[in-house]
């Protein structure tokens, strides 16, 4: 659904037959906090968080989500402020980078229309942005924006 918005393009990889003598230990799971509240409490047309995901990124953790909208309007300044601190305040581990790509469901079945993030974090400096997906961003420097990141009570 909206989660196709966001394409990783992946090549080289070869799959393993896992042997059967070896014991291997689950995955810990990934907590995110009541993130999906805490976003549509912060900007009201976020009606849903899709595709929550932790991955390791180098230096730390990033947080992959698509927010599911109920307007394709692009996001404002205001907004996507609004959603990264919600994230930043939310989130029981700190992340250094939160990619976000946002969406809406498409008219009459079209299948989902990205809504760019873009414009919206060129005013959110002294935090940083790069590119992603389509209309998508990445955050980073979250604290020079919130302040150091404490985890929620």
């Amino acid at each position: 659904m909206i989660g196709s918005l966001l394409t990783v393009n992946v090549t080289g990889c070869a799959t393993a037959t896992p042997d059967p003598e070896k014991t291997t230990e689950e995955a810990p799971v990934v907590e995110y906090g009541d993130l999906s509240e805490a976003l549509s409490t912060a900007v009201p047309r976020i009606v849903g968080v899709e595709d929550l995901g932790r991955s390791g990124n180098g230096a730390g953790y990033r947080l992959d989500a698509t927010l599911v909208l109920d307007s394709a309007e692009p996001f404002t300044g205001d907004e996507l402020d609004a959603a990264a601190e919600a994230i930043w305040r939310t989130l029981p581990w700190e992340p250094n980078a939160i990619a976000l790509v946002a969406g809406v469901d498409g008219a009459d079945g079209d299948g989902p229309e990205a809504v760019d993030l873009r414009a919206a974090a060129a005013d959110l400096s002294p935090m940083g942005h790069t590119d992603v997906g389509q209309g998508g961003v990445s955050l980073f420097d979250m604290d020079e924006r919130y302040g150091e990141w404490t985890a929620p009570e």
